[in-house]
């Protein structure tokens, strides 16, 4: 190992890397560094060899603007890979090359300070702190004010911090079904860990996977209940290293699987389908379309980043705007955009509350139950956060 601590990822990648240039072609961040794969582990390498110090490599990464958009730019949403006749994994060689930037304070703190989601105090336990939303009650597994601690569960319902904060009466309209159905279960309203990733923190955001992975151990479940994908393939991964036989499905499909009809009629209009990036084989998709009764051979279907993913917006915030864009131009006026993650949710809402279209923007989540998100008071929640009493706490939490 060389001064960069992923030296070894970037070697592999410089031998598996043909320089085709497929990728670079089909994706709007590689495109704008001109750079293929393979180009920028070499690149990554280049940075230490002849250098004696890490201040040395963090000089000669900086005096390479093309390799800082690459690695920065990046939104995590496998459109090279899914273009590779290799089938070489972009968020593998971005993911390694942030650990590095965040080992050598490339990626400036106020970027990611706000959301360490293995810590006491995110951007979201802070807004549910301040707004009163609590899911004790619900957290069976985990000793409180509440209960005690139970086990012997059949499902634990992970809804992912996005919706756990800004839709509480979607999250407990859809813990109501489980009883419903009468399966015992719990919820864990923790997080995947995705923007410790983002951020450079691979192994605080594997360990925060684990720490989940020893709640539904002790919750004694057989079936983890994800509604967002990403969500589902990071604690896939989790449960996968720990050796253990839990049943990861998508909320759609546990739906399905107990009978559930919609409790709302289908929007007026066009339905246009932004299918998540973590969606890889679409699976979440055929699922959702399914069970809303949405012929997803007619439909609209939007694939690609909704300018959320990568954390690109702490680097280059036009262009999470230019991405968000870009897919909701495929929807025609009066439509609905339904989308399969929270957070595309969120960042669709926020575009369109700064460049208003006529068009309606849902979570699949909406379209089958009563509870709505309403962006407009999440928003003005977000704001009233820090210009209210709580705005100094908050500074000096996030500083």
């Amino acid at each position: 190992m060389g001064l960069l601590e992923r030296s070894d990822a970037y070697w592999k990648f410089a031998g598996q890397c043909t320089q085709c240039g497929k990728c670079t072609k089909a994706c709007d961040s590689l495109i704008a560094a001109d750079m293929t794969l393979g180009e920028i582990a070499k690149a990554l390498l280049a940075a230490q060899r002849g250098a004696t110090t890490r201040d040395e490599v963090r000089r000669n990464i900086e005096d390479n603007p093309q390799l800082v958009q690459a690695v920065r730019g990046c939104f995590f949403c496998t459109t090279c890979k899914n273009t590779c006749f290799a089938h070489n994994d972009v968020c593998d060689l971005i993911y390694n090359a942030r650990v590095d930037f965040q080992d050598l304070g490339l990626i400036p703190r106020e970027t990611w300070s706000s959301v360490l989601v293995d810590e006491e105090w995110d951007i979201f336990t802070a807004y549910r702190a301040i707004h009163g939303i609590g899911y004790a009650d619900l957290t069976l597994h985990v000793e409180n004010d509440y209960h005690d601690a139970e086990t012997g569960f059949d499902a634990v319902f992970f809804p992912g911090c996005s919706l756990a904060a800004y839709g509480p009466e979607l999250t407990r309209e859809i813990f109501g079904v489980f009883e419903e159905f009468g399966v015992r279960a719990t919820m864990l309203d923790s997080c995947c860990g995705s923007s410790l990733r983002s951020a450079g923190f691979f192994e605080r955001a594997e360990a925060l996977c684990d720490r989940n992975v020893q709640e539904i151990i002790q919750s004694g479940a057989k079936q983890l209940v994800c509604v967002c994908p990403g969500c589902a393939n990071d604690m896939g991964r989790a449960l996968e290293r720990a050796g253990i036989t839990i049943e990861v499905v998508s909320l759609v499909e546990f739906l399905a699987s107990h009978g559930f009809e919609s409790r709302r009629p289908l929007p007026e209009g066009p339905v246009c389908i932004s299918k998540s990036c973590q969606d890889r084989d679409g699976t979440y998709l055929e699922q959702t379309c399914d069970l809303l009764g949405i012929d997803a051979q007619s439909a609209s279907i939007f694939h690609g980043c909704c300018g959320a993913g990568g954390a690109v917006n702490a680097f280059q915030p036009e262009r999470q705007a230019q991405q968000a864009d870009s897919k909701l131009s495929f929807a025609p006026d009066g439509s609905t955009v339904v989308t399969m993650c929270p957070t595309c949710t969120y960042t669709y809402a926020y575009r369109l509350m700064n460049n208003p279209r006529a068009i309606a923007n849902k979570h699949y989540a909406e379209l089958l139950f009563e509870s709505q998100l309403d962006w407009d008071l999440v928003f003005y929640q977000l704001g009233s956060m820090w210009s209210g009493e709580y705005g100094p706490w908050l500074a000096e939490v996030f500083a």
